[in-house]
Parts: C-alpha cells; sequence; structure tokens
C-alpha cells in the first residue's frame, strides 16, 4: 500500500503550528499500518504481488481447534424390582382323611423333606401291612415248593397224578355202556332211600298217610326234626344221581377235555415240585408272582406316604389352609424366595438392543445401601407396554448369592455394563 501525502494549500490565516500537528499525526498513522502489515507477513501470511496489478493479496493459516472427542456409553440404568423366579407352590394332600397334625406356620422357613401336615392313615398303613404279609406268605409258599417233599409226599403227588391221567382217558374215550347202566342203579337206589326216609319222618312226625303236606302239624320234637332234615338229604341225592345218569349219557366235549387235561397238568407240576426238580419255566412263574407282591407292597408305601404332607424345597410358608379335624380340600402355600430376580420396567427398544445374556449388573434397591450383584439371564422378546410412544421391554437379571434379606416386590434400580 502506498501512501500519497499531499500539501494542503496554506491558508493565509492557518495557523502554522496547527498544520505541523496534523501531518505528524497522519504520518504516524501511515507508519502503524505498514507496522501491522509486516508482522502478519512475518508470521505466515504470503504477500504476493500480479504483475500489472497494484494490489497484495494476503492468506491467513489460522490455527486448527482440537478434534470432539465423545464418550462411548459404558451402561444403562433401568428402573425395576425383585420377582420370584418360580411360582408360588401350592402343597396339598392327595388322599382323603382328616388332617391330624399340623407342623408349620405362615412365615416359617422350611427344607426339602420336612413335614408340613398329616391326616389319619390308618387304613392305607393296614393295606401296607396287608401287602407285606402277602408278599411273606408268597416268598413261603415259593420256597416250599422249591424244597423237595418227604417220601410220602411223593407217592401222595404220583397217586394224584395216576387219577388225573385216568379221569382224562375216561373222557376222552367217553362213557361205556356198563357205567351208565351203574348210574341208572344209583338213581333208583337214591329214589328208594328217600321214600324210606319220607316214611321215618311220617311216623316220627305223627303224619296221617294220605294227608297232603301243606295240612300236615310238625309236632316240633327233635327226632321228627332229624327225620325231617333226613328226607331233605335223600331228596338231595336223588337229583344228584338223575344229573348224573343223564351227563353220562352224553359225549365228552372240548371243554371237558380240556378241564380233565389241566388237572393232569396240575398233577405233574405237583409230583415234580414235589421230587425238588422245579422246571425253569415254574422258576420264571415264581419270579413273575414274587415281583408283583413286591410290586403291591411299593404302590402300598407309596400311599401311606400320601397320608404325610412334605416340603420339596427350602422355602418360606405363605399360607396354611388346613384345620386340625377337617378334610383334606386345602392345602399350604410356599414361596421359593431362594431363587429371586430382578425384572426391568422402564427399559426402552433403544435400550433393548444393546443388552445380551450374561452382562454384569449392579443392582440397588430402595430398602438397602448395599448393592448386589448380578447378570443379564434373559430379554423377554414381547413388549410389555408402551410408554408415550416408546415400547418398553422386560430383562430379567439374575442375582449373586447375598446374605440381604430379600423380599418378592422390592424395588430398586439396576444399572447394566455393556461392555
Amino acid at each position: 500500500m502506498k501512501m500519497i501525502l499531499k500539501t494542503l494549500p496554506t491558508h493565509p490565516y492557518t495557523n502554522t503550528n496547527s498544520m505541523r500537528t496534523l501531518v505528524a499525526g497522519v504520518m504516524s498513522a501511515a507508519l502503524l499500518l505498514t507496522a501491522c502489515q509486516n508482522d502478519i507477513t512475518g508470521n505466515g501470511t504470503t504477500a504476493t504481488n500480479t504483475p500489472g496489478q497494484n494490489q497484495r493479496t494476503a492468506v491467513v493459516n489460522a490455527t486448527p481447534l482440537p478434534t470432539r472427542v465423545v464418550a462411548a456409553e459404558t451402561s444403562i440404568a433401568v428402573d425395576g424390582g425383585l420377582a420370584l423366579a418360580s411360582p408360588l407352590v401350592t402343597m396339598g394332600f392327595e388322599s382323603t382323611g382328616k388332617v391330624t397334625a399340623i407342623h408349620v406356620a405362615p412365615g416359617q422357613s422350611v427344607q426339602p423333606g420336612d413335614v408340613l401336615a398329616e391326616i389319619d392313615g390308618s387304613t392305607l398303613q393296614d393295606a401296607l401291612q396287608q401287602a407285606q404279609e402277602g408278599l411273606v406268605l408268597k416268598q413261603a409258599q415259593i420256597d416250599s415248593s422249591l424244597a423237595p417233599s418227604s417220601p410220602s409226599g411223593v407217592t401222595s403227588a404220583r397217586a394224584g397224578l395216576a387219577s388225573a391221567y385216568a379221569a382224562y382217558n375216561i373222557a376222552k374215550q367217553g362213557t361205556g355202556a356198563a357205567d351208565i347202566e351203574q348210574a341208572l342203579i344209583s338213581w333208583n337206589q337214591a329214589k328208594n332211600s328217600l321214600y324210606s326216609a319220607q316214611l321215618n319222618r311220617d311216623q316220627s312226625c305223627g303224619f296221617t298217610a294220605g294227608t297232603p303236606q301243606n295240612e300236615r302239624i310238625n309236632n316240633g320234637s327233635a327226632k321228627c326234626k332229624t327225620a325231617e332234615l333226613s328226607v331233605k338229604n335223600a331228596d338231595m341225592n336223588v337229583l344228584a344221581a338223575e344229573q348224573k345218569y343223564v351227563l353220562l349219557q352224553k359225549p365228552p366235549t372240548k371243554d371237558d377235555l380240556a378241564k380233565a387235561w389241566a388237572n393232569v397238568l396240575q398233577a405233574q407240576a405237583s409230583l415234580t415240585s414235589a421230587q425238588g426238580n422245579v422246571s425253569d419255566q415254574q422258576k420264571k412263574v415264581y419270579e413273575l408272582q414274587l415281583a408283583d407282591a413286591k410290586l403291591g407292597v411299593a404302590r402300598a408305601e407309596r400311599e401311606r406316604a400320601k397320608a404325610t404332607l412334605r416340603s420339596p424345597c427350602a422355602c418360606t410358608v405363605q399360607s396354611v389352609a388346613l384345620t386340625l379335624g377337617a378334610g383334606t380340600g386345602n392345602g399350604i402355600s410356599l414361596l421359593d424366595t431362594s431363587q429371586l430376580q430382578f425384572q426391568t420396567s422402564n427399559l426402552s427398544e433403544q435400550d433393548v438392543v444393546k443388552l445380551n445374556t450374561g452382562q454384569v449388573a449392579v443392582i440397588r434397591l430402595k430398602a438397602f445401601d448395599t448393592a448386589i450383584s448380578g447378570k443379564v439371564s434373559a430379554v423377554l422378546p414381547i413388549s410389555s407396554g408402551l410408554q408415550g410412544t416408546v415400547a418398553l421391554y422386560t430383562a430379567i437379571i439374575d442375582l449373586d448369592k447375598t446374605d440381604v434379606m430379600l423380599f418378592p416386590g422390592m424395588t430398586g434400580q439396576a444399572e447394566i455394563r455393556l461392555n
């Protein structure tokens, strides 16, 4: 830049000192402007003169600003409360009966296997004792069958087999004419015995010959009663003899032959058992019979156990709806407070996508100053509702072991670490 100073004309009335002061001020301003331009150029200003142009272009390199640092989100905070990991358990009797004992009260802590209540189990106890006795008897019968019999027992078993086999042969061949004739003779003899008994009865009771039976009067004597009984027995013998005579005239049926052969097999098994030579098949039968008796005892024991109500968990008794002397319609409610979880209530859809199972969380409940640690175990996929236009979800946090007495429903806040 060039400074052009023009000499102002001197007015005849102008003060010379004033003029000098004005010129000095202008010169000072020009010098100050030149110094500023040089200072700028020396600190990085590039001055260029374009040929043919009386101008100077200045480019100033400004000092760069620092880069903005954005802090990464490391955790999210959500509200929620404690909830039971497992629902309320209601214990009731499977068998009916009167309640005879109640061993717990609301608020009491119980352990697995602790007796909660009992009912009258006398009937179930009798059934168990009967099953146990049946098992002992069956075992004794099997042991006796496996042991060899005495010589007389073997002889008797052989005779029984011979008799059963003879009966089978008779049934197979059919009844002969001689047997039928003998059956007819026996029938007639039975009828004659009946006539003789009737005459004796009439004499003993004082009945008049020819008097109808409905008009006869029993005198009530012991002799008369005995005679009357003899008549009834003789009458039954006549019916049996007649039936035998009729059956002998019929040919044997398949059922008759099957029954006769079954008797032979049974007699053969008795002889084998008497001789101490039990077949493998019979041993299997004995094993099945013994196993069935043992199952009966086991069933009776299970039924007897139903008369005692026991705790299935380490729980706290919530309520007792049983009454001594009453029936078993109600039960006892238990809470498993050892498996509490923290469930969120306002987890937004922007934050739910940041969660993964296993992420560490710190829970601070309103009831305590102590923080409780835990880990995210699940995120429920269905929204629990809306907060304005934002969908909310539920995350479940399993709590680490703690000595703090926790109760379901306690509220607080969880800080979930994202990395």
